[in-house]
């Protein structure tokens, strides 16, 4: 059947498209690297105060049972994909400066999928999925915008990071480096890139930004943990004996207060009460060894690098005004590929769309709706050059892991809980500057005293706690798992007492599962550095070695702010009234299958 749209038609059309896609809620997600379980105040430590992000979980949602993989490249990978990463190839070690790969380019990102959808897509901060080419860095791969770096880590100040023996700057504004910054606090630059961000965010579309901040990752091993003011952080945490985590104290402080800041820009954009925002982490803390930030992963066994609940079990929570019982703590197992089906659900997107992956959406869960539980397993990795392999199904987790020899697989991190330990306190979180952006939102009208916010702080507080009575926690690791081990998660958290003996039919049926993965992984992309990329070759500065012009090419610098990025990508020819008539079909069954789902939750 053969039809047109009048000019009229089309301008009706498109008005209501845009207002549909003004509609849907912008999305903020923080992402934290190397952030411990102990490190986060509302998990029970009474060390580092953290009372903004505090003030997100008890006005939200607590993620308890949130999973991550060990190291940050595979779990970078499963956020942007909703894959487990041995489906893509980035299921081994972090992706070293120089290693020509990445994500594959055949897979469809979650900022590609949500640009779909009408949104803005931002990324500040750490990438760490690929720069061999052009094609592999955040603007080509959905990004409207990134500032940031595209390696695992940089220096604080300098913006430098070293591989082998090659040493380069790596800070960009989208492709071109970036070299005003050098010299100040990074935590505080991209915190005010972000800020801009939403500030200068045109209301007419939805925003999904992400703020992906190297705190509390370490620095390069010339100087560990850097701070802005050094002697002013040794004094502020005085009653902490080591030194270290002193400093470590205070980049963590640094990191609270970017996210107060951040809220703080949503509400001054009138936009924080239609922005559902995600905190999280990528693994847990490196107490020790490689790389060691001195993080506390405590009660929980091992650390980063390994697949004990110390390196995979991570801080994470979730808020919004769309939440129905706020201010409540989820146990139901997530995964961090979960993400990728559950941003794009609370943007309007229809899941069943997005093909094969392993995320499930798990927002409905998160919103407060009954219904069934969308996860009871999760492949925490399989591991071609480190042999190491875990699954959780229901309460039971079968692990094989050594790492470094044993060595990571104990149990390190301060309790932070009594002296000299400053007491909790309640009232700076609910003075905090993200309290106070959410409480003037005024979406519970019921009046609360004082005393009793500070009671329902206490009491929420008390059960994210993980608590390991009934169970010997050894300090000094073990039972190794150098074959395979059993914990039951529920009654022993801290993962002491291995059940693989008395339980061999559940042995048996977690390893038949892992098989089964193991028959569908592909081969670890994994490769040696490449000696062309030494940034000696161009002008001192990690760029992507691989395109073709680099070959004698020096990269282009930027000195200057920009307000505005460029969008990368090519579009089909065709004549602009059927191109428009397209879109706005699009656009209407997106907006009426968005409003359709909106209206149920």
């Amino acid at each position: 059947m053969a039809w047109t749209l009048s000019s009229f038609d089309v301008i009706s059309v498109l008005i209501t498209s845009s207002v549909c896609v003004a509609l849907r809620p912008n999305v903020v997600v923080i992402m934290a690297d190397d952030l411990g379980w102990n490190d986060v105040g509302f998990h029970g430590s009474d060390q580092i105060p953290t009372p903004n992000i505090d003030a997100l979980a008890y006005n939200g949602v607590v993620l308890n049972r949130h999973y991550t993989l060990p190291i940050c490249t595979p779990s970078r990978a499963a956020f942007m994909t909703g894959k487990y990463p041995i489906r893509t190839g980035m299921q081994g070690r972090p992706l070293r400066c120089g290693e020509p790969r990445g994500l594959p380019l055949e897979e469809t990102t979650l900022p590609q999928r949500l640009r779909d959808l009408g949104y803005i897509t931002r990324l500040v901060g750490k990438w760490h999925l690929g720069c061999q080419r052009s094609e592999y860095t955040p603007t080509r791969r959905g990004f409207d915008s990134h500032f940031g770096y595209w390696n695992g880590y940089i220096d604080y100040f300098d913006y430098m990071i070293d591989q082998d023996d090659f040493l380069g700057y790596d800070l960009r504004r989208d492709m071109n480096v970036s070299w005003a910054e050098k010299g100040k606090y990074a935590t505080d630059v991209f915190t005010r890139e972000a800020v801009r961000l939403i500030l200068q965010h045109n209301t007419s579309r939805p925003l999904f930004l992400e703020v992906s901040h190297l705190a509390v990752h370490s620095a390069r091993n010339t100087q560990l943990l850097e701070v802005p003011n050094l002697e002013e952080a040794l004094t502020k945490f005085s009653y902490i004996p080591d030194t270290q985590r002193r400093i470590f104290s205070e980049m963590t402080s640094k990191l609270d207060d970017s996210v107060g800041q951040i809220v703080s820009a949503l509400s001054d954009k009138g936009i924080l009460n239609n922005t559902i925002i995600v905190f999280l982490t990528d693994n847990g803390a490196p107490t020790i060894g490689e790389l060691q930030n001195w993080g506390s992963n405590w009660p929980l066994r091992g650390m980063k690098f390994t697949l004990y609940e110390g390196g995979v079990r991570g801080v994470a929570v979730v808020w919004s005004s769309l939440l129905q019982n706020p201010g409540r703590l989820s146990t139901q197992m997530m995964h961090i590929s979960d993400w990728y089906p559950t941003i794009y659900s609370m943007a309007g997107g229809e899941v069943d769309k997005l093909g094969e992956i392993d995320g499930v959406d798990q927002w409905p869960s998160l919103m407060g709706n009954n219904g069934d539980i969308p996860r009871n397993e999760t492949l925490l990795n399989i591991g071609d050059l480190d042999d190491m392999e875990g699954i959780i199904n229901g309460n039971f987790k079968l692990v094989r892991s050594t790492s470094s020899h044993g060595v990571y697989d104990g149990f390190y991190g301060e309790d932070g809980r009594g002296l000299p330990n400053p007491p909790y306190d309640s009232a700076r979180v609910i003075n905090s500057t993200v309290s106070k952006a959410i409480m003037a939102l005024n979406i519970n009208t019921t009046t609360s005293t004082m005393e009793q916010l500070i009671g329902k702080i206490e009491e929420m507080r008390t059960v994210a706690m993980v608590s390991c009575e009934g169970s010997q926690r050894l300090y000094i690791g073990g039972p190794y798992c150098w074959n395979y081990c059993l914990f039951d998660l529920e009654k022993d958290p801290c993962e002491t007492v291995n059940l693989a003996s008395k339980h061999p039919g559940v042995v048996e049926n977690l390893k038949n599962r892992l098989e089964r993965f193991k028959a569908e992984m592909v081969p670890e992309l994994t490769t040696s550095v490449d000696r062309a990329s030494n940034p000696a070759l161009f002008n001192n500065t990690w760029v992507c070695w691989l395109d073709d012009e680099n070959v004698n090419n020096i990269p282009k610098t930027d000195t200057t702010t920009k307000t505005n990025s460029t969008v990368s990508g090519s579009s089909a020819k065709m004549s602009l009234p059927v191109y428009v008539s397209i879109l706005c079909i699009v656009l209407i069954c997106l907006c009426d299958r968005s409003m359709n789902s909106f209206n149920r939750t």
